[in-house]
């Protein structure tokens, strides 16, 4: 008669013995980074495990040490927020020639046929990233009524102080990439550099929601800041 035997997986497994684990199979291959395919096959535990836990495939192997795989998600947001960057530089909505002269420059990671050949046209790369924006700013304010509703609960919870670089891109381009304390912009002098201040500080209360944010030069946020 045949012996079955009843295998349970393990339930609650902590952050460190995932971590622990993924970075025995990484040794196991010899490898600077493991996909979840291969840790699929190779590991202890189930890769929605993973994901549960950190997110991401990629926030577990940053959080392990292990290079970051680019797949093809997270290569569409790193091409945003290269596009994010260039726009910041330049104080304007970038035209294609300005990718290739920034790619040439050292300050932009793709050039203008990386930005063709995944969205097949430079006006659809655009649009793309302008959607991608506008549903982080949904997301985003989602996040803040549910903040707001938990602290009415009497529940102590804040919004992040971080300014991520969606949200930042999201209130550069409300503000056209102009300074709201002086007028200045990149565009109009490429030695100006802009930050994205919190109105009322953060340390006094401010939230980092969009409301509450406004894009500065760093001279006049710096001087902002000496006299708070």
């Amino acid at each position: 008669m045949t012996k079955f035997e009843l295998n349970l997986r393990e339930r609650n497994i902590s952050k460190e013995k995932l971590l622990e684990d993924l970075k025995k199979v990484a040794t196991l291959i010899s490898q600077e980074t493991v996909t979840a395919v291969l840790y699929s096959q190779k590991g202890k535990f189930g890769v929605n495990t993973f994901l549960r836990r950190f997110g991401s495939w990629n926030k577990a192997l940053e959080a392990c040490g292990l290079k970051v795989v680019l797949t093809l998600n997270n290569k569409e947001e790193a091409l945003f927020e290269n596009l994010a960057n260039i726009w910041q530089q330049l104080g304007r909505q970038p035209v294609g020639k300005d990718l290739d002269k920034a790619k040439a420059a050292g300050n932009s990671k793709f050039s203008l046929g990386t930005y063709e050949k995944r969205f097949g046209s430079w006006n659809k790369a655009l649009q793309a990233f302008i959607d991608y924006i506008n549903e982080s700013s949904e997301n985003k304010n989602a996040v803040v009524a549910s903040a707001q509703i938990k602290q009415k609960a009497g529940k102590a919870q804040r919004i992040s102080r971080k300014i991520n670089w969606r949200l930042r891109a999201t209130v550069l381009i409300r503000d056209n990439c102009i300074c709201k304390m002086c007028g200045t912009s990149p565009a109009k002098d490429p030695s100006v550099v802009l930050h994205v201040d919190h109105i009322k500080p953060w340390s006094k209360g401010g939230e980092t929601e969009l409301d509450n944010l406004r894009t500065l030069c760093s001279v006049c946020n710096i001087g902002r800041s000496n006299a708070v």
